[in-house]
């Protein structure tokens, strides 16, 4: 089991592209020692798309690889796939990097009480069909299929895919989303959650579990540093601040 320690960063939806390099500029202040920590947490859609089978979304990608791989040799580096970057484990050999499969992943923090988390990029626990879509669409052999058809027609499902992505809104509130998570939060069973994905950046308690919803790092390139005082804490600081 993951023991999450004291200054350990956390960081959701970064959704790095060309014209989005909020990430690497963290990865280089990391690197240089500016910042320093145990451990990383990366919680999925960490690029705007990077799929294994995928060839045409390696080249952007394997920079980040490479550093975040040279990094692993000195401080913990967990990597929970996300639905903008998945089939990643064959990337990494020192990042320990975790499916939708086996998420939540249980994790246990280094307070008095060792207290359990569990740790989801946040496309878990959703409607059968929809959970359906989005692990079918992890399927090898299909995104095989898929690669093989987007080189036919010179990468322009990548490139639309991009595109679209680049143009989207990554910050807006949900409406009725404390209630979204009431409904969700019973297939948890710890007493902290934390997700990404839905780019909220809220905190709820609901009885004795709380509930982190983190911040998208692309919007104001916001990471959490976790602090054990008389509770556990997320601290979140802009990159511009560090």
């Amino acid at each position: 089991m993951i023991s999450i320690k004291e200054n350990a960063i956390f960081i959701a939806d970064a959704h790095e592209n060309e014209n989005r390099r909020g990430f690497w500029k963290f990865l280089q202040i990391l690197k240089n020692g500016e910042i320093q920590t145990p451990q990383l947490f990366l919680m999925g859609d960490i690029f705007d798309l990077l799929v294994y089978e995928v060839k045409a979304t390696h080249e952007f990608a394997l920079p980040y690889i490479e550093l975040l791989e040279e990094l692993a040799k000195k401080i913990e580096i967990v990597y929970l796939e996300g639905n903008h970057d998945f089939n990643l484990a064959n990337f990494f050999t020192r990042v320990k990097v975790f499916s939708i499969d086996k998420q939540p992943l249980l994790c246990k923090f280094e307070d008095k009480a060792h207290t359990f988390a569990q740790l989801a990029h946040g496309d878990i626990f959703l409607k059968p069909f929809l959970q359906f879509c989005l692990k079918s669409l992890r399927n090898h052999y299909l995104l095989c299929f898929l690669n093989f058809i987007n080189n036919l027609c010179d990468f322009k499902i990548t490139q639309k895919i991009l595109q679209n992505q680049n143009k989207k809104q990554l910050v807006g509130k949900i409406n009725n989303f404390d209630l979204i998570i009431k409904n969700r939060i019973e297939n948890y069973r710890t007493k902290f959650v934390i997700e990404g994905h839905y780019h909220q950046d809220v905190l709820y308690k609901f009885n004795e579990i709380k509930y982190l919803n983190l911040a998208t790092f692309a919007y104001k390139e916001s990471f959490f540093i976790v602090e054990y005082n008389s509770e556990i804490r997320f601290h979140k600081i802009e990159l511009k601040e560090a």
